[in-house]
Formats: C-alpha cells, structure tokens, sequence
C-alpha cells in the first residue's frame, strides 16, 4: 500500500514539470509500461505512477477545454449562475465566484459547468446559493507574470476557475431567477446579528466560516508580521479540536446511556460529526479536508482494530487529496498544511524523549516545555523554504506569538465559538459566548500587533543556504557529524558555492525590467543589486501596483533600498504608486516633470550619473502644475564612456512632442525604445522612428483593455522598420540584459515562468 501511495502522489505532483500537456497517446504507452511491468515484476509502483499522471492530464484538459470554450476577444453575453460564494451582509464586495448553469448567446458556446469569477460593482445584497440572470462582458484570465508578485493565473487553476466576468446592465437585467439561499449561508446569517456587538467580529467570522474580506489591510500586516495568518484560515488544529470537543460529548452521552455494545463507538462518531461540521461551515477548505481526512482514518482504524503508523495516515490523506483535486498542490494552503504535518512526523521520528512516568512532576514539565519550544523552532527552520517560496519572507516573531497564541486559541477561543455557532437556536445563550470569544481575542491580538516589522523578506540569493538548514535539521539526528563530517562539509560547500555564483555578476552588466502591470508603466534600472525606477504603475482602494509588485521584485532580488525615482507624469497608471513607493523606501533622488514637493525638476537638457550609466533628460522644456502625457519625461540612458546599448523612456509623450523634441540638433539613436504611450496610435510617429532607429521596442499594456491598445497600425509601422516588438501583455515581465557589446532579452512567460495552464494562444514575440 505504501508504494501504491507513494507512486500515485509522485504521478499527481509530475504535473508541475509539464511546459504543455503530453498527448494522450503517449501516456497509454506509459500505462502500457506499466502493466507489462506488473506481469513481469510484480511491481505496480509504475503502474500507480502512469495512472496518477493520466489523471492529472485528464483533469488538466477538462480545464483546459473549459478555457478554450471562452471566446479569446472579450464579448458580451447573458448566462445564468448560482452564486458560490459566501457573503457577510455587514461587509460589501464586488468580486465573487459563481458556477454557470445556462447560456443565452448564439455567439459563445462553452463547456458547463463554468466557473467564473465575477465582478459585480454596486451588486445589491446576494447570498450563496442564490440563481441569478447576469448580462455580463465575458473574458478569459490573463494575469501578471513577472518575477515575484501575485500569480493569478496559478490561483485561478488552484480555485478551479475558468474565467472572469464583469456585469453589465442590459434590457432589464440583471434579474434573480431563485431566492433559495444555501444552509451554510443561513447560518451565517443567523450569526452575524450575535455579533454586532463585538470588538473583533471579521475575525469571529473567519474563525468560524472560513470569511476572512472583513479583514483590513493593517490586519494582514500584523498576522503575516506575527506569523498567526495561519490560524485564521481554520486549520487541522481547529477540526481536530472539534473532533476532540465531540468525543468528549460522545463519551458524556455514552456514560448517561446503557452499557452496550451499541454505543460503543458513540464518541469516535460524534467527534466525527463535530469535526465534518466544522469543515463544513469552514466551506472545506484544502487544511479541514486534510484534518477530515486524517480524523475518518484514524476513526476507521480504531473500529477496525486495525494499526497503522503516523507517516502512513499522512501518506493516504495526501494521496486522496490529490485523487480529489490534482490542482490543490498548486495553492499555498497544500504545501503549508502538509508541510506542517510532515515536520512534526519528523520531529516524532528524529526525538527521543524520555519516559514521562519515570520522571518527577517538575521534569515533567521541564520536558513538555522543551518539546513545546522545539516544535516552533522546526517549524520556524523547516518551513523557511516553503514560506520563502510562497510569500517572500518569514516571520522572526512567529515561535514565541505562536507558543503563545496556538494553546490560547485552541482551548479557550475555539471551544468558545463552536458553542456560539452550536447554540444559535438560543440567541441569549449564543451571544454570551460570542462576547465571551471576543474577549478572549484581545490579548492575542495584541500580541499580533507587538510583533509588527518582525516580517523578513527572503531574497532569491539564499535559497542554497535555506536548502542547506532544512536538509541538515532533518538528517543531524540520523547521521551523526562524528562519522558523516564530510557529508556535513560537501552541504555547506554546495550551499557557498550556489550562493556565490548568484551574488558574482560581471561589473559592467545592467539590467532593464519592464514589469507586466497590466496597462500602466513600471520600469527597473537594476546594476549591482542598486535600482533606479521610472514610473510606478496604477494605484486603487488602498493597494497599488509598486505594494503588490514592485516591492515583492526588489525583496525577491534582495533589494532594500532605492536609489532613485522618476515619475514621467502625474497619470495614475505611472505615479499611481508613487506615495507608497516613497513611504516605503524613501528613495535618495526623485524625479519628476510636474511640480512635487521633494522632487528635482525633470526637464529638458538635464543629467546625472548613477553607476556607470548617464541619464539625459530629452522632453519636456519646463515643469507644469500637472504634468499630462505631452509633458512626459523623456530619458535616454547609456553608460557614460558611449559603449554598449542605450534605452530611450518615453512614458505617454503624443506625436505634436514627439515631433517639436526632436527638433533638438542632438545624436538621437537608441538600441532599444519604450513604446510611447502604450503602443496608441497618437504617438510613435515615423519621424521618431527615423531619428532613434531602435533595434527593439517593448511596449507596457495589459489584455482586455477598454482603448484596444496597442494600435495594430503602430505595431506594424514598427515591424515595417526592422524592429523587434515584444509587448508585456504577451510575454509578461520582460527583462533586458546590457553587456558591453550587446544585450539579451528574457521574456518571464516564455523563460521563466513556462506551464501548461499559462494561456497558450498569446502571441510568442
């Protein structure tokens, strides 16, 4: 059975290595293998392994089909839908999931069941549950690829979501079809009245229901700076809580009841129930699954009389969590709720604690103690790899927050809350146990904000040295250093070795990023790890492009300060970002051709130097009060002895600048160009073209843009020029390398960043 799990889970998770899907043929060779393996052998490790990966490619291409059902250009059509999502009447939202039931529309003819995600804005009050009629502008998911940075489409596949879809109004609609409303959303409806008069209840409901949107901004700050963020995701420790909590009540009944066979496994069924209940109002999310999962085999186990060790339990409940959904692995919540289990499994395997009975009471607690901080410093030390890969950075503060917060949490807020959800029916009763878990949340939330700033980001570079603590906490205790020291010794070399060809880098190389911000600008000047930014992307509701990409880049490359700043104009998809940029950073110079307190003037005819490149400001002639995209920014960049390739940055200059700039008696060449203002058909003019003469033009836009950018007439006039045009809305970030004779381009969705899910129909420039 082990090697059956083992094989199967290896064939599930081979789906990470797929660039494109294998066809179907070959895979029946592979089963194909397997089987005559299996006569010859006896083996059916091979076959399990072809099985799983048929599986999983099976599951892919249904995804995949589904995908490709969806018009390519976004169009506009009527569908009816049931509503997936979980709402909170107190907390307005406009983004919410929905599983597509009919389609009105000659013109769009998909694969049901669709999943969308829809956009919704002024929705009026919705319910899970609930069938509506929507007129909707219908649309595939393209995200941003860029180094680091939120990956929409990996967690669309993660969430089994096909596509997006923005509300529209047309001819009366929309309209609701059914009122009927889910019973997981009548119960929460019945609830959020009992908690009107909490301090803490967004996060009273996102220990109960799994509904974390009423969480703010700062909230996230300080649960990811105290490393709690897991707790409020209704973790394993949470189902195994309830279990623990229903057998105790099994047991209470079991005793009132006659002691026969009959109620023996009363208990283990009613932990069961507790624990399949709160997975329920948890929605099943990936971590109650897993703990649901483990809580029914141990429980069959224990009827069966049947003995299976810890590591064998984990392995089953991996294996049929992939059976289920081969996509879970693509989400954090897999690795880190696996991950979590296995860590203990190895600290089970690897300590040798005493026997607790030999020992005095104060030993006793001297122990339970030492095993308690132990658990939080593999847990810190172990998941350093997982937590860097996922989220950049880890938490300094979370051993002691969590040694702290874990037991407080578990026996006093937890209990608390089931028996608010459980007693419902009794609003008095329900409500002094509302008031009562809320109470209860303070001092733990105070704890979290204490450990606000304690979040390290991780760079790229120390990956090795992560590796390198993760392999030698787990193989210390097996492999003694007194007969493996050069074992221990060939890690370390490894580890230095790895580290160091990430930090050597040629003195005379620089680097230019144009990130993938959708329609908008943002541009990395990077040599030896010092940056300089043009442009700073868009900015809405309190989150910006320069939050959720630029500082995720410059911690990926382990970047912690900013040498300069350029805003090319006041537009919000290049300076929307600015404000945050600055509070963040502070950068030392800072640029701009409008009129900004802290700014140096951005006008024409002015230079300076930055590690080895010279800046020459080509446009505008003066600052303005708000500087529109006439009065763009105009730099051209080159090292200052005149070799190697120069860039010329453009930001949203029209053709009217364009044309009174280059009347300017100036050498006017330039290898490579940021298309103006994103590719539109008012800028880009054939006497620009003639002046710089570029070899390359990479253009910032995002898909599905309302102005249809970029104009396919610039586009062409471009190509009809020699020039090689690469746009981020295909290629995703894309990275320019200058050496002192030439440059290379790396386009993140086709050099970095490769999978099967990503959209296959987007142009290879």
């Amino acid at each position: 059975m082990v090697q059956i799990f083992i094989a199967s889970i290896s064939g599930y998770l081979s789906l990470h290595l797929f660039n494109t899907l294998p066809p179907y043929g070959y895979l029946l060779l592979i089963i194909v293998v397997g089987v005559i393996v299996f006569m010859v052998y006896r083996s059916v490790i091979f076959i399990c392994f072809s099985l799983a990966i048929f599986w999983a490619v099976f599951d892919a291409n249904q995804y995949i089909n589904n995908i490709d059902s969806i018009p390519i250009n976004s169009s506009n059509t009527i569908i009816d839908v049931s509503i997936s999502t979980l709402f909170n009447e107190n907390i307005p939202t406009e983004y919410f999931e929905v599983k597509v039931l009919n389609l009105h529309s000659p013109n769009v003819d998909f694969v049901l069941p669709l999943r969308l995600m829809v956009f919704w804005k002024d929705a009026p009050r919705l319910k899970q549950g609930q069938i509506w009629r929507l007129p909707v502008r219908l649309s595939r998911i393209v995200g941003r690829v860029n180094q680091a940075g939120f990956d929409r489409e990996r967690y669309a596949l993660s969430r089994s979501i096909h596509g997006r879809a923005v509300v529209i109004n047309a001819n009366g609609l929309p309209t609701r079809l059914s009122s009927s409303i889910s019973f997981r959303q009548q119960w929460l409806d019945n609830v959020t009245p009992l908690l009107k008069n909490t301090r803490h209840q967004s996060y009273l409901t996102a220990l109960t229901f799994g509904l974390r949107e009423g969480l703010e901004a700062q909230d996230w700050i300080d649960l990811r700076d105290s490393g709690l963020a897991h707790l409020l995701a209704i973790s394993g420790l949470h189902i195994g809580l309830a279990m623990l909590i229903g057998w105790w009540i099994g047991y209470l009944l079991r005793l009132c009841l006659p002691q026969t066979g009959y109620w023996l496994w009363l208990p283990l069924l009613c932990g069961l129930l507790f624990a399949f209940g709160y997975a329920w109002l948890a929605g099943f999310s990936l971590p109650t699954i897993r703990a649901l999962l483990m809580c029914l085999i141990v429980g069959v186990l224990r009827i069966t009389a049947i003995n299976w060790r810890p590591w064998q339990i984990l392995l089953v409940t991996l294996g049929l969590c992939l059976s289920w959904d081969p996509f879970v692995s693509y989400s954090a919540g897999f690795w880190l709720s696996f991950g979590a289990v296995i860590i203990f499994l190895i600290m089970f395997i690897i300590e040798n604690s005493p026997t607790m009975t030999t020992l005095s009471w104060q030993q006793r607690w001297y122990q339970r103690i030492k095993s308690l901080f132990k658990v939080q410093g593999y847990l810190l030390l172990l998941m350093l790899p997982i937590q860097w890969w996922w989220f950049g950075g880890v938490s300094l503060a979370a051993p002691l927050t969590n040694l702290i917060a874990v037991p407080w949490l578990s026996f006093i807020t937890v209990p608390l809350v089931l028996i608010g959800v459980i007693t419902v029916g009794w609003p008095w009763l329900s409500s002094l146990f509302w008031l009562l878990a809320d109470f209860s949340l303070t001092p733990i939330l105070n704890v979290a904000a204490w450990s606000n700033g304690a979040w390290m980001m991780l760079s790229a570079s120390i990956t090795p040295l992560l590796v390198m603590i993760a392999v030698m906490i787990v193989v210390w205790p097996l492999l003694p250093l007194k007969y493996f020291r050069w074992f221990y010794f060939s890690i370390i070399f490894i580890a230095c070795s790895g580290w160091w060809e990430n930090r050597k880098s040629d003195q005379s190389q620089w680097t230019m990023k144009i990130l993938d911000v959708g329609h908008g600008l943002a541009i990395l000047i990077e040599k030896q790890q010092r940056v300089f930014i043009y442009d700073t992307g868009n900015a809405w509701e309190g989150k910006s492009i320069a939050q959720s990409i630029i500082e995720p880049i410059l911690a990926y490359k382990g970047i912690s300060a900013v040498d300069g700043l350029v805003l090319s104009h006041s537009d919000n998809d290049h300076a929307g970002g600015s404000d945050y940029l600055i509070q963040r950073y502070q950068p030392l110079e800072k640029y701009s051709s409008d009129q900004r307190d802290g700014f140096l003037a951005c006008v024409m005819g002015q230079k300076w130097q930055w590690q080895g490149l010279e800046f020459s400001v080509k446009w505008p002639p003066a600052t303005t009060d708000r500087a529109t995209n006439s009065d763009s920014c105009v730099i051209h960049i080159q090292p200052v002895d005149g070799s190697g390739p120069s860039v010329l940055l453009t930001g949203d200059i029209d053709a009217k600048s364009e044309l009174v700039m280059l009347t300017q008696v100036q050498d006017w060449q330039a290898d490579i160009i940021v298309v103006p203002h994103h590719g539109s058909s008012t800028s880009s003019t054939q006497t620009l073209l003639d002046a710089v003469k570029p070899s390359l033009a990479v253009v910032s836009i995002g898909h599905f843009n309302p102005w249809g950018l970029p104009s396919m007439m610039i586009k062409k006039r471009y190509q009809a020029n020699n020039v090689n045009w690469i746009s981020t809305q295909d290629s995703g970030q894309v990275s320019i390398i200058m050496s002192p004779n030439n440059y290379s381009v790396k386009q993140q969705r086709y050099h970095y960043s490769q999978a099967w899910y990503r959209p296959q129909w987007l142009a290879k420039e």
